[in-house]
């Protein structure tokens, strides 16, 4: 059987190129630290790397919202702490200006700090975060109190629930409709300062029982906040426990392995040089070396 020259030579050349391929691959791996460059270097793994990404991804989301939502909640609890205060000062107020002891002089003046108190309030359900209210409810791009507005017709309500991971949602505050309404505080305010312009103790009395229940509702609310940045916290927890687990199974599947890159590099050199020198003893054989 004639094997001509130009098929050995052909050989030679698809192995060296061969061989020059796996070192270009694997020289390219060591450099960049990744064993997959395109799907075909690994098509197992490389969907591995993918739907990972998109797990991180969504991972991160859920970390991004959860950050708003404990924002949300730190300074919700400041709000309520604060407002819990200001109620108690309202009953000691009214506590002060319902017995015999008081006139109507001394109750025109707690009237006046009464309606300090009305404007801290409205100060307080005014609170920001960015450019939200936190306690807009639905409506969280306006301020639940209107500027110089002393009584709202309506306050807004409503809840949007974040989603803080696959199937989990958190509430991250109360609507000022919830605070300030359904408590009953700035009603009872408002009825404070109103008995103490009318010079009514029996009206002061009853202002009094109602911040009373008022600042017991609210301190209902500092402890459903209070659990909801413990859930918080707890999740916060997985979600990083989950990234660095996510980030482990996709450096698995992509990230080189330098002792077998670098192992077959030299390898690949080896055969690579062998084959140069193979071949060009092979081609440096012709007829007329033996007819010499």
């Amino acid at each position: 059987m004639r094997i001509p020259n130009i098929n050995i030579q052909r050989r030679a050349l698809d192995g060296m190129q061969s061989n020059l391929r796996e070192m270009d691959r694997a020289a390219g791996q060591l450099a960049s630290g990744k064993r997959i460059s395109t799907p075909s270097d690994d098509p197992v793994a490389a969907g591995t790397v993918m739907r990972t990404n998109s797990a991180l991804e969504g991972n991160r989301q859920y970390a991004r919202n959860l950050s708003r939502v404990q924002s949300q909640l730190s300074l919700e609890d400041t709000a309520l702490q604060q407002l819990g205060d200001l109620l108690s000062r309202g009953r000691e107020v009214a506590l002060s200006q319902a017995g015999s002891t008081a006139d109507a002089t001394s109750r025109k003046v707690a009237a006046l700090e009464v309606d300090g108190l009305l404007s801290a309030l409205r100060d307080i359900g005014n609170s920001r975060l960015g450019e939200r209210y936190i306690f807009g409810g639905t409506d969280a791009a306006s301020p639940p109190f209107a500027t110089g507005e002393p009584m709202p017709a309506s306050l807004p309500g409503g809840d949007i629930p974040v989603e803080i991971g696959p199937g989990q949602t958190l509430t991250a505050n109360h609507s000022a409709l919830r605070v300030f309404g359904e408590s009953g505080a700035l009603v009872a305010l408002v009825e404070l300062a109103d008995a103490l312009r009318e010079n009514d103790p029996d009206r002061i009395r009853t202002a009094e029982g109602s911040l009373q229940g008022a600042h017991d509702d609210i301190q209902l609310l500092v402890g459903e906040v209070g659990g909801r940045m413990a859930r918080a916290d707890t999740q916060e927890s997985r979600l990083s426990s989950m990234d660095l687990l996510l980030a482990e199974i996709r450096s698995e599947a992509e990230d080189v392995d330098f002792a077998e890159a670098i192992s077959r590099l030299s390898g690949r050199q080896a055969a690579y040089e062998a084959a140069l020198l193979t071949t060009s003893r092979i081609l440096s054989v012709n007829l007329t070396d033996y007819l010499r």
